[in-house]
């Protein structure tokens, strides 16, 4: 007879261990980003896209290909910023497939065995990156395309019925922008959405967005809808102003005078600038310890899996209102069964760059404003899934406690106190190395958006912007043209 239970109880333990193993290995993509990061903070992309390389090798292919894709984007390579953007988009299309067998294994292990499926708004800034990667590449048809992905993308959000940070304005106002030139009355809609998404949130929309609707229901002659606009926001469209050549300020005119296209206003353009600032809030991992109280004893142990996930569901209650911040504190020992040591995601920080942005064009000054909270967002989209976290966490280490006992007990028949001793100090051992929380996140992100729009007349103009305390930062000349939308970016990290 072996000497700690029979080959069964061996193969189990050496199995999970060597599971620990690769989840162990999974589990460095925070720390692999904090390398990358670095290297971003020193605007150094080339060096981050090499650490990610280096340590990126066995992360999950999903995740690898979002952080990558979004990197080569910086380095100005938007073909292989859109081969990976496109591979990523496919591998979460096919995440609607459940792995049953991933699932269930993710039960005796750790999440960390499940592919990483992204939350929150990721899916959607999938297309807003495609989109300016074929709009930088002339590919003015492939980018229509994405800003639609994009539409289709967020209507199916609705009509799921998701929580509205999954959704926010930002996105459908992106749309409208892009759409607006080739097909105004699919942009007209998303300008619309956009306008009411920003008044269910208690916000009041850009101005921008106001004089897109303004004008664009002038040229659809949608009389009701404009005067809607007028008695909700008064003349917003005359606000605009545009920098002339020579500095002065230009007044454009009715932004709702009749012209033969939808996005034309008189003799100008409209340069629209995107600035990406700072790095989103990570998933940390935290250390938590659950008491199992001896009048729970016999739930947690049941074999009824129902009354096993009712017992993980009031402890996760219970953790989630900090019943348990001082565990020792609050027990008496003769009241304690066992403590369970876990391991939680919780969320982190977002690193802000600056607080105040201008841009210069010409000798006119525009102020940004942040457009999308990434961070915000993110972290709202993650604390609604804690609850369920926490639970599925607790349900693991429970099951884990009891097939630990089990073959502790078992193996102390076959071969007294010692044996049992060690497969006890074993299959406990196991449990702390599988029990890892799962911090994998899209973590080269920037913390927010910027936007500013600035009508020019025709031709080209010298930009430069001016963060915070810092000096200014040319970003070239950029050619506008009469009736067009001419986008630019810049991360600043």
């Amino acid at each position: 007879m072996p000497a700690y239970g029979d080959f069964s109880q061996k193969r189990v333990v050496v199995c999970v261990v060597a599971c620990a193993l690769g989840v162990g290995g999974c589990a460095g993509h925070a720390t692999t980003m904090q390398g990358v990061r670095d290297a971003l903070a020193q605007n150094d992309v080339e060096e981050a896209r090499a650490r990610l390389a280096e340590a990126g090798k066995g992360t999950d292919d999903l995740l690898f290909a979002l952080e990558d894709g979004l990197l080569v984007h910086y380095l100005g390579d938007y073909e292989l910023s859109n081969l990976r953007l496109e591979f990523a988009e496919q591998r979460i299309d096919e995440l609607y497939t459940k792995s049953l067998t991933r699932a269930a294994f993710s039960l005796l292990t750790s999440d960390l065995v499940l592919r990483f499926e992204p939350r929150g708004i990721d899916v959607f800034l999938i297309n807003y990156y495609r989109a300016l990667n074929y709009y930088y590449l002339g590919e003015q048809e492939e980018a229509l395309v994405e800003w639609r992905k994009l539409a289709s993308k967020l209507q199916f959000s609705r009509d799921n019925g998701e929580e509205l940070y999954y959704d926010p304005p930002f996105f459908d106002y992106l749309v409208g922008l892009g759409l607006e030139a080739d097909d105004p009355a699919n942009a007209y809609v998303s300008l619309r959405l956009a306008e009411a998404g920003y008044r269910e949130r208690g916000r009041p929309p850009p101005p921008g967005l106001i004089d897109n609707l303004m004008r664009l229901a002038a040229y659809f002659g949608f009389t009701d809808h404009l005067q809607e606009y007028e008695r909700r926001y008064g003349s917003i469209g005359t606000a605009d102003r545009v920098a002339g050549r020579d500095g002065a300020a230009v007044d454009p005119g009715s932004p709702r005078g009749s012209s033969s296209s939808a996005l034309e206003h008189g003799a100008v353009g409209e340069l629209v600038l995107f600035v990406e600032e700072g790095f989103v809030a990570p998933i940390v991992e935290i250390n938590a310890y659950i008491p199992i109280l001896k009048k729970r004893e016999k739930q947690a142990a049941s074999e009824d899996e129902e009354r096993k996930f009712d017992l993980a569901m009031t402890l996760a209650d219970e953790y989630a209102a900090g019943d348990y911040e001082h565990v020792t504190l609050a027990y008496e020992h003769a009241e304690l069964a066992y403590i369970l040591p876990l391991a939680f995601p919780a969320p982190g920080f977002g690193s802000p760059a600056f607080d105040h942005l201008e841009f210069y064009v010409n000798s006119d000054t525009v102020s940004a404003e942040p457009a999308l909270l990434v961070s915000q967002l993110q972290m709202e989209a993650f604390e609604d899934r804690l609850l369920g976290i926490y639970a599925k966490t607790i349900v693991r280490a429970l099951l884990k406690y009891a097939a630990a006992e089990e073959l502790e007990n078992k193996a102390e028949e076959e071969t007294g106190n010692t044996g049992g001793d060690v497969m006890g100090f074993l299959t406990n051992a196991v449990n702390v190395l599988t029990e890892r929380a799962d911090t994998r996140a899209w973590l080269g992100l920037p913390h927010r958006i910027w936007v500013a729009r600035l009508r020019l007349p025709p031709g080209l103009h010298d930009v430069t912007m001016q963060f915070g305390e810092s000096a200014l930062v040319d970003l070239g000349v950029v050619e506008v043209r009469s009736g067009q939308r001419t986008f630019l970016g810049h991360r600043v990290f």
